[in-house]
């Protein structure tokens, strides 16, 4: 009868004991169980490393370049953001940067467009002026 009571007793506290050893069920007490692994970030890392990109290139000679990869970033940040998918932060950081970089990717070159006409002119009256010889 001792032995019966003991054996119960020893189950009890297996049963809650989180470190018991035995055949039961033990809780782990560092993993709280309802933690749902969240889908794939793919196109919220693609937006961000694209928008970086894009404000990388949009300042530099190739500014058509940034301008496409900030309009691709930015479409993709705008699909994780309106379909709530994984990645919301870096899709924001995506958005932000593909718009940094469209703008700059315009601004710039829109400035090659005015600066490289008058350069032209200044180079032609440069030419037809008395520092070069015919």
């Amino acid at each position: 009868m001792d032995n019966n009571y003991n054996n119960d007793n020893n189950q009890q506290n297996m049963s809650t004991d989180p470190y018991a050893q035995g055949g039961g069920y033990v809780q782990d007490p560092y993993n709280n169980g309802g933690f749902q692994p969240q889908g794939s970030k793919g196109k919220a890392i693609a937006s961000m490393v694209l928008g970086i990109c894009a404000v990388v290139f949009g300042c530099c000679i190739w500014a058509w370049l940034g301008l496409i990869l900030g309009a691709i970033a930015i479409v993709l940040g705008v699909m994780v953001i309106k379909n709530n998918e994984a990645g919301r932060g870096m899709a924001i950081a995506g958005l932000v940067c593909g718009i940094v970089g469209a703008a700059t990717g315009i601004v710039s070159i829109i400035l090659v467009a005015v600066v490289g006409n008058s350069l032209k002119e200044w180079a032609e009256e440069l030419q037809n002026s008395a520092l070069f010889i015919k």
